[in-house]
């Protein structure tokens, strides 16, 4: 028993040992994983850093040329023999002082000594401002790449949630002002040169006349960076959520001085919710920053400390040296300036480091966006520019990517366009019809290519739509959206899209009379000349909401391509006012391939064709008469519309006379 029971024990032993053994092990491997891992972010780190360097200073040439790298290098020069030359200055004196020469010479001397210092304060004043304003040229030049990538990448890219996200993150690159982005980072760099060279020059001044005085600064100096990495790791950590904090407050600043939310702002009693989220992003962005900042003033503290346990070695042995007689006094005044100086070189160096790291990530996140959405490079244009054109889908289908914006309601997460086949016909009049959420704003947005298809593909007369210049192909459309947009620019430039002087002047009236527009314009102050709005002319006008639809319909009639997209081009439009509109529609659209949405029924009978859509699939399809006969969904919404008026005894009266009837 005794036995069995001593070696049930040297098992357990043996079991606990293993596993003890094991975990060792396993602990080793781990570790072993996380050092791996922890060297591969570095080297990565090191990579992004080293081609953040080069692709800044890579720009920097390609936009201002050589010149600016000269500039740099100048002010580079003089940055450092500035500092010297005042540091030298007290013993220079010290030194014509002990020379025995006579008082006019030494005058003479220490005249030509300060002339020499005030040229070289002239120079570097003047390097540096040429240097400042070449690099602010240098981002207002980065500044016009960023909105021209803007402007023509592609708009489905840039309307997901991801697109809208790092176009947020790249503006900071350029909008941020000059102590954020390129040009600081640019100017960061030379600076952190500037500091390096003189901090290699005053140590091997130093050097020369003791190591143990240049190991004592080299020690301090790694010491105090040491240190102020320590507190930028810490503030790094803290710079995503600031990032995401301050973009939430943008968001809301711009959100409640939009007249068209004041409204409801004032109505609902929004304003309390407003400013108490404005209140708590403020409050944890400042304890976020505030926190940053400990860790810089206990990184400044230790700096502080560490100097003056130096400036007291320093010091002592200085004097040391001139109370044995191995010192000069003009070597001990130049030493103390040497010494001084290295402390401010130091700190320079620290500073550029710092804001080196600080745009570090806006600048990859400028490159990340620059790369960003497609890029078209040599794609053809259209073979039938110019003329009538077959559109067809093959099997179509559209789902919308994170949080992009879907004017379909119910659609998040599922495909708003389902396996859709469809041939619009040359010079065919189409109508496309159905409830809110059936996909019909986004089925145009494919049709004229500002979006891609999830699968399938969108053809032009047989070309797909992917294989041509977007450019170009947009030339073929002429579209009319529901979301009016025109800029604070004159009625001509809205209506043209060219720049004053370059329109058509006859074209313009015509597209003006044609959209029932140009009797109000005539009565504008300055005519088409007349600015819309007030932001860029006090003397602008503001239009209502339907001469702006007529405003759209003008723009599309003067573009004049050979396809025409109407997406409730009536809708801020009465009944009456509608239905005269659309009865010049026929007129306006000889000649051209026409696609129509309208929620309003009866205004589609003088389309060739209609397609009832529902949850992105097309139901029914057919003309007005054929579609009444087969009944189903379009015919017990047109009766239920007819209704509607039939309800309103002074409204039959004013409708036109084939909607009264029905």
């Amino acid at each position: 028993m005794w036995r069995q029971k001593n070696s049930d024990r040297r098992q357990d032993r043996k079991q606990t040992r293993r596993k003890q053994t094991r975990r060792k092990q396993t602990r080793r491997k781990h570790a072993r994983g996380w050092q791996a891992e922890g060297g591969q972010a570095r080297g990565k780190r090191i990579r992004d850093k080293w081609d953040n360097c080069r692709y800044v200073f890579r720009r920097l040439g390609q936009e201002e040329g050589p010149g600016a790298f000269a500039l740099c290098g100048g002010d580079l020069v003089f940055g450092v023999l500035l500092p010297l030359l005042e540091a030298a200055l007290a013993g220079a004196v010290a030194a014509c002082l002990v020379s025995g020469r006579a008082p006019g010479e030494i005058l003479l001397l220490v005249a030509g000594y300060v002339i020499l210092l005030q040229t070289a304060r002239y120079l570097q004043g003047h390097l540096r401002a040429m240097r400042d304003k070449t690099l602010f040229l240098f981002r207002i030049d980065i500044m016009y790449e960023f909105n021209r990538k803007t402007l023509e990448m592609d708009g489905q890219s840039l309307e997901t949630a991801k697109g809208r996200e790092m176009w947020e993150a790249a503006k900071r690159n350029v909008y941020n002002g000059n102590h954020f982005g390129i040009e600081a980072y640019a100017k960061s760099f030379w600076n952190l040169l500037l500091n390096l060279c003189g901090l290699v020059v005053y140590g091997a001044i130093v050097g020369r006349e003791s190591i143990f005085l240049l190991l004592l600064l080299v020690s301090q100096t790694l010491l105090v960076t040491w240190f102020h990495g320590v507190a930028e790791k810490r503030a790094l950590r803290a710079e995503d959520e600031i990032d995401r904090k301050w973009s939430g407050f943008q968001y809301l600043r711009r959100e409640s001085i939009v007249p068209q939310n004041g409204k409801d702002i004032r109505m609902y009693g929004m304003d309390k919710w407003f400013l108490k989220t404005f209140y708590q992003m403020i409050e944890r962005s400042v304890s976020l920053l505030d926190w940053q900042e400990k860790g810089y003033t206990a990184a400044g503290i230790a700096n502080h400390l560490l100097s003056f346990a130096r400036n007291v070695a320093v010091y002592g042995w200085l004097l040391g040296r001139m109370a044995a007689g191995r010192l000069a006094l003009p070597a001990f005044l130049l030493y103390l300036g040497i010494i001084a100086g290295f402390e401010n070189w130091v700190r320079g160096f620290l500073e550029a480091v710092i804001n080196l790291a600080k745009n570090e990530k806006i600048i990859k996140n400028y490159r990340d966006f620059m790369s960003y959405g497609i890029v078209e490079e040599g794609k053809p244009r259209p073979k039938r520019a110019g003329k009538l054109h077959e559109i067809r889908l093959e099997h179509v289908c559209f789902r919308y990517e994170g949080n992009m914006e879907c004017p379909e309601e119910g659609h998040s997460g599922e495909d708003t366009i389902h396996d859709l086949n469809l041939t619009i016909r040359a010079g065919e009049k189409l109508a496309l019809v159905g409830l809110n959420g059936a996909g019909k704003t986004t089925l145009i947005k494919l049709l004229c290519g500002l979006y891609r298809p999830t699968s399938g593909k969108v053809c032009l007369d047989g070309q797909e739509l992917q294989d041509l210049s977007q450019r170009e192909v947009f030339r073929e459309f002429a579209v009319v959206f529901q979301d009016v947009f025109t800029f604070a620019f004159p009625v001509a430039e809205n209506v043209t899209c060219v720049k004053a002087g370059e329109e058509d002047g006859p074209r313009l009236r015509k597209s003006l009379e044609d959209a029932g527009l140009l009797e109000r314009v005539q009565t504008l102050p300055k005519k088409e000349q007349t600015s819309m709005d007030k932001d860029m002319d006090p003397e602008g006008v503001t239009f209502s909401g339907g001469e702006l639809q007529k405003l759209m319909l003008a723009r599309a009639l003067y573009k004049d391509a050979p396809v025409v997209i109407l997406d409730e081009p009536t809708a801020a439009l009465d009944p009456i006012a509608e239905s005269e509109m659309y009865e010049k529609y026929d007129e306006m659209i000889q000649g051209k391939t026409a696609v129509f949405i309208s929620h309003r029924l009866s205004s589609t009978r003088f389309c060739d064709r209609i397609l009832f859509l529902e949850e992105g699939r097309i139901v029914q399809e057919g003309s007005h008469e054929s579609l009444m006969r087969e009944g189903g969904p379009y015919a017990e919404l047109f009766a239920l519309q007819a209704r509607y008026y039939q309800k309103n005894p002074e409204s039959v009266d004013r409708v036109p006379e084939r909607m009264a009837s029905v």
